[in-house]
């Protein structure tokens, strides 16, 4: 990203981009703030390279975007809003910037009942300081949108950091050039098979960040590839729970329903999206299939017992619950499986539903 794109239109790779931010920001936000008792009392929304909030033709920024879900769920009236206290802190190194995104903000549209708005001239590391007690405590439930412009503010020490961080979720962006870098990793050029193939770079990077994690830590990873022209650029995504990536799966999905994971044909298998959901196998794409087969073989050999297992299946390979659907309504049909439930409920994994295995 050079310096000075927010002073032309957004082109349609960064829009992709925002999207994604805002849809995921979107499914968040309720799930601290929809209960009558919620889990925090606190919710803290990072946007630590906000920008000006807008580009030159008026297209919402990332700040805006994230204001824009909370007043949604304001004016819906949502069960826990006034037992939480909601901050929006929104900070970007350029000082003229942030002055155009304050003047903007001082519209009577973007004040919301309930929330608090921190809007300050910081730089990324220089933010994550003036922080460190908020993002390392257990007390707020946090989401940090990381949307560095094209240079390497998320090294491994700060990835670290980030992994961390306690009920926080988080979202970065890897520049074209960060990902090429990646392509000449001892640790990640062996994987893939043609070294000058970018489709493959931002899978192999993630494979990365995950030797990052702690050993026995259980972390969640997503990813997001972007295509802008000639170039490909990518979205990291980190949390603890497993609910917040399923989320961050739905939301890849939405975007891709080919793959759940570009904007582009990033398996270069030709179809068109809505040809996928053809009820024709030779149209289905490869990764459904292949998941498909791989959940139905383990469910057959009894390492699927209840509907956690499948959840966590789905997870690791990048598919969402409703993927399952199909394979274990027809393994029921066949009489190989008893269940009483068609998709597996994510908010049931502490007390999931048995799968039995019929002999």
């Amino acid at each position: 990203m050079a310096k000075g794109f927010h002073e032309k239109p957004f082109d349609p790779g960064t829009l992709t981009k925002l999207r994604i931010f805002e849809l995921y920001a979107q499914e968040w936000i309720p799930v601290f703030v929809s209960s009558p008792e919620p889990k925090f009392d606190k919710v803290e929304i990072f946007d630590f390279f906000s920008g000006p909030g807008k580009d030159s033709a008026g297209a919402l920024g990332s700040p805006l975007r994230i204001l824009t879900q909370l007043r949604t769920y304001h004016q819906r009236g949502m069960a826990g809003w006034n037992k939480v206290r909601i901050t929006v802190h929104l900070y970007d190194r350029d000082a003229d910037k942030i002055d155009t995104l304050k003047r903007t903000l001082a519209d009577e549209n973007w004040s919301i009942p309930g929330v608090n708005i921190d809007c300050q001239a910081l730089a990324f590391r220089d933010a994550l300081r003036a922080n460190e007690q908020v993002l390392s405590g257990r007390g707020a439930a946090k989401l940090l949108i990381i949307d560095q412009y094209g240079v390497d503010e998320v090294t491994d020490e700060v990835f670290k950091k980030l992994v961390a961080f306690q009920t926080s979720d988080f979202i970065f962006f890897l520049s074209s050039s960060t990902l090429y870098r990646f392509r000449d990793h001892p640790a990640i050029k062996q994987k893939i098979e043609k070294p000058d193939d970018s489709y493959d770079v931002h899978r192999a990077a993630v494979d990365y960040y995950r030797k990052l994690v702690p050993p026995g830590a259980e972390y969640f990873l997503g990813r997001f590839s972007i295509r802008k022209r000639s170039n490909i650029y990518g979205l990291i995504f980190g949390s603890r729970h497993p609910l917040g990536i399923h989320k961050f799966l739905q939301v890849a999905w939405a975007n891709d329903e080919i793959a759940g994971e570009a904007n582009f044909d990033i398996e270069r298998e030709n179809i068109s999206p809505g040809e996928g959901l053809l009820n024709l196998d030779v149209m289905r794409p490869n990764k459904q299939r292949e998941f498909e087969s791989e959940l139905s073989a383990a469910i057959i050999a009894g390492k699927m017992t209840t509907e956690a297992d499948v959840l966590r299946f789905c997870i690791e390979a990048g598919m969402t619950n409703r993927h399952s659907a199909p394979v274990l309504k027809e393994l029921k049909r066949k009489g190989v499986i008893d269940l009483d439930f068609q998709v597996p409920d994510i908010k049931r994994l502490k007390a999931p539903r048995a799968i039995q295995l019929i002999q």
